[in-house]
Formats: C-alpha cells, sequence, structure tokens
C-alpha cells in the first residue's frame, strides 16, 4: 500500500512509480530505504541507510545537503555525514548517519530538481531487525456505517403534525410510495391514525386552564411571555438546510442570487403553460392559487454563487496511483477538470476560491462499477478556506478517455488546483477513488467532486403591502395606534439562523449572505423586516429584536410573536423600551414563509430553479454590478435537508422552563464546588480540588485531566504539564469562582505509568501474531475508527479510580482465540513489584490517574509485555 506524504491518500497499487521508471521519464524517485549497523566499520560509517532509487543512472550531483533525516521521540537530530556510491548496485546509495534513532518511526527525505515530488521520501525504523509477532504491514481502517434511524418527533400534538410525521415516515421508508390522493387506502389509514392520536393528545391536555398561569395556559403567546418572566426563551423552530449543486452547459455561466427559489418537483403544467415545467422555471409562479404548486415546498439560495461549466464535475487527482482513497479526515486535495471530445480530452485547473462550496459524491459502485449502484450516502458538503495553483510535472494536461498520459523530457505538466477545507468540514468517512473488478478491470472515477454548490433553506420571500390590503392597519385618523400590534396572517413565519452582519437596502432585501444555517432553534430569529412610511419622512426600516427590554426609545425595533395557527403578531415598543410606531400610513412586510420540520425533504428532492424577476437585484450589496443570471441545466440535492424543527410546544415550556430558570452558581465554596465548576469547561474530563493551607492563606489545587491528551505536554521521566494555553484557559475559567481570601492553583493529573507482564495459551487453529495484535490492541490507549477505546485509554480511568486485574483479565480473554491468561506482572513501572497481584488491584492516590501508553521509545509512560505459547 502506498500512503501519500500527507497521510489523506491511500493507495494499494502503487503505479506512480511504474511511471517514473520508464527511461525517457525526466525524473527519478526512492523506491525504498533500509538501515543496517556496521560495528567493524571505521568510526562514521557504522551507521548505515541504504537508500534504493527507482531507476540508474542517479541524478547528479547528490550530496549530504540533498538528504535530511527528520522524526524521532526518544532521539532527534540525527544527521547525514557522509553519502557514498554502493558498489554492488548503481540504483543504491549509502548514507553514513552519525547516530542510531529510537524505535518510532523516522523519514529520510531527498531534495533534488530531478526527484520526484510525491517519490522523494521514505519512511524507516532503526529497530526494524527487532523481533516481533505482529503483522507490520499498514492498517487502515474505516468506521462501520452507521445505521439510518427515524428522526421522530416525540412533541407532535395534534392531527396535522402527527399526520406529517407519519408521512415523512412513510416517504423516508418507502420513497416509491408517492401517493397523496385522500381516497387511496395508504392515506386514510395514515389519516385515521392522525386523527387517532390528535384525540388522545387532547384528552390528554384538556381540562380547565387560564391564560394567567404558565401551569395552565393554551395558547403560545402567554406561555412565552410567562417563560420570559423567568428568563427562559420560548422557540419557534427553525427552518430546514441543505446544499444544492447547478449545472451548467458550455457558455452558461453566470450567478445565482441569493433569494433565488428552488422547488420540489411539479407534476402539472403551470396556469397558462401547456406542459409541466422544465427545470428552470421563467414565469412568476403564482403560489397562493394556482393548484400545480399546493403541495409544492419552497427553498431559498442563501448567498450568492457563481457558476462555471468546468466545475460541475471535477476529478480528485491520485497521483498516477490506482486502488486509491481519500481518507477519512481529510481536509485537502488536489482537482483538475477535463474538457473536450471523447477521446481527447485534455485536463484544466478549476477556479475555486476561498468560501466556495465542494462536493464529494460517490458516482460509481466500487464493487460493481454502475452508477445506479452507487451509495447514495457517501456524499459530503465542505467549504473552503484555502486555494493554491499546482502541477503534477509526471503527468501532462493530455488525459484521452479520463487516463493519465506520462510526461517526456519535455511539455506543460498536468495542471492541479489545491484546496484545502474547513477542520469542522473533515471528512467524516473514506471516499473510495478507484478500484477494479472481480476480472482486475480497473473501476474509476468512483468519487468525484462538485462544485457550483449553493447553501439554500426552507421558507419562501413574499411582499404583503397594507395599501393592497393584505396587512390590516388601524385606522390612520386616529393619528396614533390604539395597541401597538401588527397582525401578519401569512404564516407560518420562517425562524432561520442571523446573518453575522445585518444589513439590508431600502426594499428589505438582505444585503449579506447567511452560510451558517446550522444554529439551534433558540438562536433562530424570524425572517421579517418592515418598511414603514410616515407623512413628511423617508421610508423607515424596522427590525426584530428577541426582546424590547435592550431597545432605547427611538430603535425602530419589534417582537415577533407567533399564536397557534403559525401566524405572526408584532409587538412595539411604548416609547420607552423601544419607539412606538405613531401616525405610520402604510406598511410594507417582506418575510418569509415556511418553517419547521416539513422542511427536512429528502435528498434529490429539489429539482426546479425559478428565475428571478427582471427588477430584482443580482446583489443587494452591490447593485450596480453587471451580473447576469447562470443557464441552468439541471439542480440536484445531494443531502437531505435537515435541523428543520417544529416550534416548543407549550407542554415542553412548562417542564423545561422552571429548571431552566434555576440559577448558576457562579461561587465555588467546597472542594465538591470546585470539581463541578472544572467539569462545567468542554475540555476538562475530570477534575479533582484540594484545599492547603500554605502558611499564610488557603489555596484551592484543582487537578485537570483534559479530555483531549494534546492540551497535554509530556515531561522527561512520565510527567505532564498543561498545555500554556489551555492552563491559561482554565484558570480564567476557574477565576469566576473563586472567592476572596483565597488562591487558585491549576495543575495536571499526576499519571502513573503501569508495567504489566501478561502471558497467553493460544487456543488452536489461531495465527500466534494475530492474536498478540488483538490483545495488545485491547489493552492499548487508543480509540479505534467503530468508536471502541483500548483498555488503557486516557478517559478510561478517573482520579483515584484503582486498575482491577479482574477487569483487565475481562478484556484480555474477550479476544479471540486467547484460550487462556495470566498476569505475571503488576505494579507501578518506577516501584517494585509489591502485594498487587495477590490483592487483584493496584491502587491510585486522589490526584494519580494509572497510565500504559507501551511505546517503546517511552518506557517511562508504561510498559505492556506479552508472551504467548501455543497456537499457529
Amino acid at each position: 500500500m502506498t500512503i501519500s506524504r500527507n497521510g489523506l491518500l491511500w493507495c494499494e497499487d502503487e503505479r506512480r512509480s511504474g511511471v517514473l521508471r520508464e527511461p525517457a521519464h525526466p525524473l527519478n524517485g526512492i523506491d525504498f530505504v533500509e538501515y543496517r549497523r556496521a560495528p567493524l566499520a571505521p568510526a562514521g560509517q557504522r551507521h548505515v541507510l541504504e537508500v534504493t532509487f527507482l531507476k540508474a543512472p542517479l541524478p547528479a550531483p547528490l550530496t549530504i545537503a540533498n538528504f535530511r533525516v527528520s522524526g524521532g521521540v526518544r532521539i532527534v537530530g540525527v544527521k547525514v555525514i557522509g553519502v557514498v556510491a554502493d558498489p554492488s548496485s548503481p540504483l543504491r546509495l549509502d548514507l553514513f548517519l552519525d547516530q542510531e534513532g529510537d524505535f518510532s518511526t523516522y523519514v529520510m527525505r531527498v531534495e533534488h530538481p530531478a526527484i520526484d515530488g510525491e517519490r522523494c521520501e521514505a519512511a524507516f525504523g532503526f529497530k526494524a531487525g527487532c523481533a516481533t509477532e505482529f503483522d507490520c504491514r499498514t492498517l487502515v481502517e474505516c468506521p462501520p456505517e452507521r445505521l439510518d434511524e427515524p428522526a421522530l418527533d416525540y412533541l407532535a400534538k395534534d392531527y396535522q403534525s402527527f399526520r406529517r410525521l407519519l408521512l415523512d415516515l412513510v416517504a423516508e421508508r418507502n420513497p416509491g410510495w408517492q401517493e397523496r390522493l385522500p381516497a387511496d387506502l395508504g392515506i386514510a389509514l395514515v389519516e385515521l391514525l392522525a386523527y387517532a392520536g390528535d384525540y388522545l393528545s387532547y384528552a390528554q391536555d384538556s381540562g380547565p386552564a387560564t391564560e394567567g398561569f404558565l401551569d395552565t395556559c393554551r395558547h403560545r403567546i402567554s406561555a412565552a411571555r410567562h417563560a420570559r418572566l423567568i428568563d427562559y426563551r420560548m422557540h419557534n423552530g427553525r427552518n430546514a438546510a441543505t446544499h444544492v449543486h447547478f449545472s451548467t452547459a458550455p457558455g452558461g455561466g453566470g450567478v445565482v442570487p441569493a433569494g433565488t427559489k428552488l422547488l420540489t418537483r411539479v407534476g402539472m403544467p403551470l396556469i397558462g403553460e401547456p406542459a409541466a415545467p422544465a427545470t428552470a422555471i421563467s414565469v412568476k409562479p403564482r403560489f397562493d392559487s394556482d393548484p400545480a404548486l399546493a403541495d409544492v415546498t419552497v427553498f431559498e439560495t442563501t448567498a450568492l454563487v457563481a457558476l462555471s461549466e468546468t466545475h460541475n464535475a471535477l476529478r480528485i487527482h491520485d497521483w498516477g496511483d490506482a486502488l486509491c482513497c481519500l481518507a477519512q479526515g481529510a481536509r485537502e486535495a488536489h482537482l483538475y477538470a477535463v474538457t473536450g471530445t471523447a477521446g481527447a480530452e485534455t485536463a484544466v485547473a478549476p477556479a475555486l476560491a476561498a468560501g466556495d462550496y465542494l462536493l464529494f459524491q460517490e458516482v460509481l459502485s466500487p464493487t460493481t462499477g454502475v452508477s445506479a449502484d452507487a451509495n447514495p450516502l457517501r456524499r459530503q458538503v465542505v467549504r473552503i478556506v484555502e486555494v493554491a495553483s499546482a502541477a503534477d510535472e509526471a503527468f501532462t494536461p493530455a488525459v484521452p478517455n479520463g487516463r493519465l498520459t506520462p510526461r517526456g523530457a519535455s511539455g506543460p505538466p498536468l495542471p492541479l488546483q489545491r484546496v484545502r477545507w474547513r477542520e469542522e468540514d473533515a471528512l467524516v468517512t473514506a471516499f473510495c477513488l478507484s478500484t477494479q473488478d472481480d476480472q482486475g478491470a480497473p473501476i474509476g472515477p468512483v468519487t468525484i467532486a462538485r462544485g457550483n454548490i449553493a447553501p439554500a433553506d426552507h421558507g419562501r420571500t413574499v411582499r404583503l403591502d397594507s395599501a393592497a390590503g393584505a396587512i390590516p392597519l388601524p385606522d390612520p385618523g386616529a393619528g396614533r395606534w390604539p395597541l401597538p400590534t401588527l397582525a401578519i396572517p401569512a404564516g407560518p413565519l420562517t425562524h432561520q439562523p442571523p446573518a453575522p452582519a445585518a444589513g439590508y437596502d431600502a426594499a428589505g432585501r438582505p444585503l449579506h449572505g447567511r452560510h451558517d444555517l446550522e444554529g439551534p432553534a433558540s438562536e433562530a430569529a424570524p425572517a421579517i423586516v418592515l418598511i414603514l412610511s410616515f407623512p413628511g419622512v423617508p421610508d423607515e426600516l424596522w427590525t426584530p429584536q428577541p426582546s424590547l427590554l435592550d431597545s432605547n426609545a427611538y430603535d425602530q425595533h419589534f417582537v415577533a410573536e407567533i399564536d397557534n395557527g403559525g401566524a405572526a403578531r408584532l409587538r412595539f415598543g411604548d416609547d420607552q423600551y423601544g419607539r412606538r410606531p405613531l401616525g405610520a400610513t402604510r406598511a410594507v412586510a417582506r418575510l418569509r414563509l415556511g418553517n419547521g420540520a416539513a422542511g427536512n425533504i429528502g435528498a434529490e428532492s429539489l429539482v426546479h430553479i425559478v428565475k428571478p424577476d427582471a427588477g430584482e437585484p443580482m446583489d443587494p450589496a452591490n447593485p450596480g454590478a453587471a451580473l447576469t443570471f447562470a443557464t441552468v441545466d439541471s439542480v440536484f440535492q445531494p443531502l437531505a435537508a435537515r435541523c428543520g424543527e417544529d416550534p416548543e410546544t407549550i407542554e415542553h415550556v412548562r417542564q423545561i422552563a422552571p429548571e431552566a430558570f434555576r440559577a448558576v452558581q457562579w461561587r465555588a465554596v467546597t472542594e465538591a464546588d470546585w470539581q463541578e465548576a472544572a467539569l462545567r469547561h468542554e475540555g476538562v474530563a475530570a477534575a479533582k480540588a484540594s484545599f492547603r493551607w500554605t502558611g499564610s492563606w488557603h489555596t484551592v489545587f484543582v487537578a485537570v485531566h483534559p479530555a483531549d491528551s494534546a492540551d497535554l505536554r509530556r515531561l522527561p521521566g512520565g510527567g505532564a504539564e498543561l498545555d500554556p494555553a489551555f492552563d491559561a484557559a482554565i484558570h480564567a475559567h476557574l477565576r469566576r469562582f473563586k472567592l476572596a481570601g483565597y488562591d487558585l492553583a491549576v495543575r495536571a493529573a499526576q499519571y502513573v505509568p503501569l508495567e504489566i507482564d501478561v502471558s497467553l495459551c493460544i487456543a488452536s487453529g489461531h495465527f500466534r501474531g494475530d492474536v498478540l495484535e488483538a490483545v495488545a490492541r485491547a489493552l492499548s490507549n487508543r480509540t479505534f475508527a467503530d468508536g471502541r477505546r483500548g483498555f488503557f485509554h486516557p478517559l478510561a480511568f478517573g482520579f483515584g479510580q484503582p486498575v482491577y486485574l479482574s477487569q483487565l483479565y475481562a478484556a484480555v480473554e474477550a479476544v479471540e482465540g486467547v484460550d487462556s491468561a495470566t498476569v505475571t506482572l503488576f505494579k507501578r513501572y518506577w516501584q517494585d513489584a509489591g502485594a498487587e497481584l495477590d490483592r487483584g488491584l493496584i491502587e491510585m492516590g486522589p490526584f494519580e490517574i494509572p497510565r500504559l501508553d507501551n511505546d517503546s521509545s517511552l518506557p517511562e509512560n508504561g510498559v505492556l509485555r506479552l508472551a504467548a505459547v501455543g497456537g499457529l
């Protein structure tokens, strides 16, 4: 297996080396590296690193300056002190090193213009001659696929929500059932079950109630106001979000502006049209009156995206190797696009930019090579944070029939673009790039990348004008509104994650795109703005706020309160907390309709795009820009919409609000208080506190066990201290709890290394080396791809928790192939063996945590020795 230098690309067939071995190819590379000792050689020549290249003659000149050895844990800084040609082979050079390294992996790198950048280094070990029972091959682990479990809404309380819940579940489990006629037997059964659920729900909730008490109120607005009194914000749900891919034809590039409407499939002709619409709908849809749009779900893009035909489908460069996959956790890739006619294709570099989105999609089955068998769950959208131009000198831009062409002595290299995406978007699973069928025929590309991706969320933008009767205004002759409220009859009002920077043009259109669409419902804001007209002054823009308590007398704010039917009522200020809209003669509301779990549609549901009106600017932030709407051939929604959440029920508020109101204690008095305060920090897995008199005052010592081992800095001898940045963060977190007269000291836990010897008896029919490796894995400190942890994982033990011999035996004997096991040594590493074996445990002090890393280079961090008899 070949692993790329950054460890993100795994390939089982090393074909790139075969390309470089061609005599006509101008580049050479490293084939393999071996270390040997020469104890009888003269001083300075006793540590020999044999470097074997791919072909002869070797590039000249190659001197000490061209070679570098890096790596090591205990022994670092190994230097090359001599370079000579090996007389036994024209492909080999002998490097003389100044010392021998430790048990860890080292990397030898050669830098020369004639050496290929992907074959310029090789990993090796100084202890390869040490006996081992384990298989030394590289083990590539991929996590198992998670089961697709239905997301049931246990807050469904009425007929409509039960009906929607059942229909969503049916559509998820049986996508082929598209019938929605009321006379259909399945629909009748769903409605019967929804009626029964509604009847039972009403029987549970009905009874005498008044709006004056949280425990008995039955209207959402009343419940929300009661909850606000105890500092709890009742949320109104939020809309669903997804990403869409736009495919454009040659010459059809342009932009798709924010707010462009995307529709689920329309199966009937629109009013005035002879046939069902194509992908792009150029006529203005009548959503409120057209029967063809009655059951259509509307999404809108949330940010402007520029389309390019080059970005319709992008190849992921595998550097000429085969049987490759993009690793789990990868955050970068090299891409190129293929253009031209069949048999004469040419590779060009994409023009992606930071901030763009990228879709990784499996388009062929890695088993059968058939597109229909591709796994629809192997898709992921990432957002690019960095791009750079690149090239592969080993190949040319010519890619006939998608195959890379080796480059000769001259000619342009293969153009590439290196893209890097956000850390939170690291690939959650490995993506296969190429494979082969049962007969050895190549299958690829299995996975491709796609640009032209835009974020989108559920909701339809509408404009309601009081002049047209869409919003009922109070009688303007009164001179002032009797009550500072305004009813918005349309609903449900969309609640969405707000943009980082709020800004609107004169028509109420947002100036900034929204990209972070996965916020919780409790932070969602109503998607509505008001433009109020007053006599003799310019129109004014009013914006929503969660509460008017933070608004001053001149702020143009309002609160959107949602009733039981989903309609909004806008409540204004009283000229003390927010301004009262006195004498307004006209109100224009720009809002979005569509909210809740109804927007959690399945993948590939959005198929239509509506061309924007001619009067709408493509970019409200830059209305003078010469932008044109792109020609969209197809709309592809790769992932199911998610995050849609129905409004919080009154019953949920009754149960949660009193608990949320309980004050958080921001002082620590006892040791238990300090431990609880430390555990509030998300980076702390365990904590232990103790008071000590230091001679003049009391000091509270808080020992912290970080959840991430990267927050620890290892010290010689097996000790550890907190990373300075993490230590400062913990101090800042705990300082808020400190009482006057007490000092605070934070330190790392005391990690106790262990030394354990285990003798195994291997059952017949099992390979001894495989069982030893499995036992070492079970007793390791690692986290594996399937989510399981080794017995000595850093988070498996807390402060003062002893290591029980019985638990160790249980972990060993659970390994398949172990017939019996005997622990012969069971003690602390730095101490002589005592009665630990007889007592069956190794005790820990109050601030101690056991540790066993089993690193041959650092035995002071714990040692595990395994011996075995029997087996094969």
